[in-house]
């Protein structure tokens, strides 16, 4: 993930703008074992590298199609808030109009304590994991969730899979002084 890094980094810099994305350090082991045992749920080895050489941004400029990408402690204060939720509740109210796109790949449902944010637009949404995909998903697939999302959508298979499209979608992407201006 250094190498991915890197290239994110470069491009930032050719384009001026990566001050302003205020990346922070790398977390630490400690961190991120912390995380882990918070969540429930054993993180990818690739997404402790990605976080292990930055542990996301802090208050600024989205990285991310202009959503900040989440610390360690940013991921634990949004999978807190959607936990203190009534997530029985909600899944049931909203059953008749959740969807997947495509079909089948994630569980219609409006939350799932499974559903790990990465990232956020300051509205309720995130794309994350999803480590309980529907039946023709993949544990640990990069979706699109949250308050606005009816249809939950596929972004990638894999975590690493994620990182390749946002590497490149930095690369294509235009600084317009405020935003990078680009799409996942």
């Amino acid at each position: 993930m250094k190498a991915q890094w890197d290239r994110i980094e470069q491009w930032l810099s050719t384009k001026g703008c990566l001050e302003q994305m205020r990346l922070r350090a790398g977390a630490s082991t400690s961190g991120i074992e912390g995380l882990e045992a918070h969540l429930g749920v054993r993180l990818s080895e690739s997404l402790k590298a990605f976080l292990s050489v930055h542990d996301g941004q802090d208050e600024t400029v989205g990285l991310v199609g202009g959503e900040l990408l989440l610390s360690i402690e940013g991921i634990r204060q949004e999978w807190d808030l959607w936990r203190s939720l009534d997530e029985e509740a909600m899944n049931a109210d909203s059953a008749d109009f959740m969807a997947s796109h495509p079909e089948g790949f994630i569980k219609p449902m409006y939350t799932n304590r499974l559903w790990i944010p990465l990232t956020k637009d300051w509205g309720g949404n995130h794309i994350g994991l999803d480590y309980d995909p529907d039946e023709k998903g993949s544990s640990g697939q990069v979706i699109r969730f949250g308050r606005d999302e009816e249809t939950k959508r596929l972004i990638a298979d894999s975590f690493e899979d994620f990182v390749g499209k946002l590497v490149l979608a930095v690369g294509a992407s235009e600084w317009n002084g405020e935003y990078l201006a680009m799409t996942i």
